[in-house]
């Protein structure tokens, strides 16, 4: 399969995060163990840590106390998320269905020495801490500074935490970890497009309140129109399309699926999101943050040629290059 793959970028020069990778990882988990995916996982991790209120099955699932999520349309009106699952090939990237119990004992198993609540050791010591140190480096990214084993590697307000986050069709995820605290916080919602920063605050208001740690969003500089020159276009990846324009008072960005990956999907793919305000910061990078919308408070940093011109952004932890200039960079 890799040999017919495009390498977003060489080998080690970049990161960008990719559920597909964690599909690929559960397909070796099977192969090592020779148990499905979700049957490896339930005798390795759900059942010796005693996370009974996490399941993949629906049927799992759904003889239990379960929440749907919800997408609000154009009228503001929120309705059921349909489908609510994808595929199993997808469960390793995001299926699993759990409770803020669960995660939070989840949390409590990497804040210990690898073992279990009953005193099983489930793994070393040195390969829970090991997961939290830096693989990879982050570039003006939301996620944190660095990528760990799963884990996203944060520092705020000079704190170390650790975390992941997720969202689904009308559902989002997250959890949070200070581990020199022995603090963990997780927050779910099951409406859109207002999950993401929902969540956001609900972490930011717990760090606050407990420990006294702020995490605020920095300050975008005042229009330029020289630099949203250099940044309106076209961008895309391999699913979905990114746009950048201009009214000559502030930039915005669309991000929508592309029009092969909607119609394969039908009428289960999630609503695209209306338009994100968002602002260079500071510096020289080419850094910026989204100051309204679903994604406000998410950072990122375009990539440039030599002339200065943004020829990629990366987004949410995904990289988008740049394909054309954009029709009208400069609204009126």
């Amino acid at each position: 399969m890799l040999p017919e793959l495009e390498l977003v970028a060489p080998p080690g020069e970049r990161t960008s995060y990719s559920q597909a990778g964690y599909n690929l990882a559960g397909r070796i988990i099977e192969k090592v163990t020779g148990q499905t995916f979700e049957g490896a996982i339930a005798s390795l991790v759900l059942e010796p840590l005693g996370l009974s209120h996490s399941f993949y099955a629906r049927d799992d699932i759904m003889t239990r106390r379960f929440a749907v999520g919800h997408n609000r349309d154009e009228d503001g009106v929120l309705s059921v998320a349909r489908s609510w699952r994808r595929s199993r090939g997808d469960n390793p990237g995001g299926g699993l269905a759990s409770s803020v119990s669960d995660q939070l004992r989840w949390a409590r198993f990497h804040l210990g020495t690898g073992r279990a609540e009953s005193g099983e050791h489930v793994l070393p010591a040195e390969a829970v801490h090991q997961m939290q140190e830096p693989t990879a480096k982050l570039m003006s990214s939301s996620l944190g500074q660095a990528v760990g084993v799963s884990w996203f590697l944060r520092d705020i307000d000079g704190v170390r935490t650790i975390g992941h986050g997720g969202s689904a069709n009308g559902q989002f995820a997250d959890l949070l970890i200070v581990p020199e605290r022995s603090f963990a916080v997780v927050a779910l919602c099951n409406a859109g497009p207002d999950g993401i920063p929902f969540n956001q605050e609900i972490i930011r208001w717990a760090l606050d309140t407990y420990l006294g740690i702020a995490d605020r969003d920095p300050e975008p500089l005042p229009y330029d129109e020289m630099l949203a020159h250099q940044v309106c276009g076209h961008y895309e990846n391999e699913a979905m399309t990114l746009t950048i324009d201009t009214d000559r008072r502030g930039l915005r960005l669309e991000v929508r699926l592309k029009p092969e990956v909607r119609a394969a999907a039908g009428n289960e793919a999630p609503p695209d999101y209306p338009p994100f305000d968002f602002g260079l910061l500071p510096g020289d990078k080419f850094e910026y943050v989204v100051t309204s919308g679903a994604l406000k408070g998410q950072r990122g940093f375009f990539t440039r040629d030599d002339s200065g011109t943004a020829i990629g952004v990366d987004l949410a932890g995904r990289v988008f290059s740049k394909v054309s200039a954009a029709d009208r960079p400069c609204l009126a």
